[in-house]
């Protein structure tokens, strides 16, 4: 089975030698820990396979957005999420549990920048429309991919540390899995050995705490024939 697989693959790539290319968009989401929203610009690149049906493209994007944080509620959802040594209350008392341990209102009420970050690499499967002529090219693709996300929020957990000693909170650093799938138009002028396009990506994570739904519109360009 592998190795017809493989011949499956070698004989679409003898059709046509791959791509490698470069896209930014519009990354639009929410943190998963803060529910903040994340939405702001994302690069990426890619590297596309042309096969004789389909066309098989590994790609991976970046992107990043500043939010503020303030103190109380970063520590009353990582309570309500991780628990706390010696608490033992309701969610709603987290407030007057923490000012008991010795912080003080001026501190929960602190605002941090944090910086959140996600990693995200892909691999889709791109079946053309038969639309468009030999130009134009709309395309439906699906597969899977991996988001690695994290919250950047170091001066935050300096101030926790000092406050409680010896205590390690982890910001939001997780790996999801994600589902996805594509639509979008190339355009392929004829002899050159470059394409543009245009992209609407739709990325769901998958797992407990895995966020909302991604999506990310995007172009790009291709090189190689």
């Amino acid at each position: 089975m592998v190795k017809l697989l493989v011949l499956f693959i070698a004989a679409g790539l003898a059709l046509a030698g791959p791509k490698v290319g470069v896209r930014a968009g519009y990354y639009g989401t929410s943190n998963p820990f803060t529910g903040q929203d994340t939405s702001g610009p994302a690069i990426g690149g890619q590297i596309v396979l042309p096969m004789a049906l389909f066309d098989l493209e590994f790609s991976g994007t970046y992107a990043s957005s500043k939010a503020d944080i303030v103190m109380s509620d970063f520590l009353v959802e990582y309570v309500r999420e991780n628990g706390w040594e010696g608490y033992q209350g309701a969610p709603e008392g987290i407030i007057g549990y923490l000012e008991g341990q010795g912080w003080s209102p001026d501190t929960l009420n602190s605002t941090y920048e944090a910086t959140y970050h996600d990693l995200g690499l892909a691999g889709v499967l791109k079946l053309g429309v038969p639309l468009g002529g030999p130009v134009f090219k709309p395309y439906l693709g699906g597969g899977f991919g991996v988001h690695f996300t994290a919250s950047d929020a170091d001066v935050m957990l300096l101030a926790i540390e000092r406050q409680q000693g010896e205590v390690t909170i982890d910001p939001y650093d997780h790996i999801h899995p994600t589902m996805l799938g594509v639509a979008g138009i190339s355009i392929q002028p004829p002899m050159l050995p470059i394409s543009i396009f245009g992209e609407y990506n739709y990325s769901k994570p998958i797992g407990e705490e895995a966020g909302d739904a991604i999506n990310f519109f995007q172009a790009g360009v291709n090189f190689g024939f």
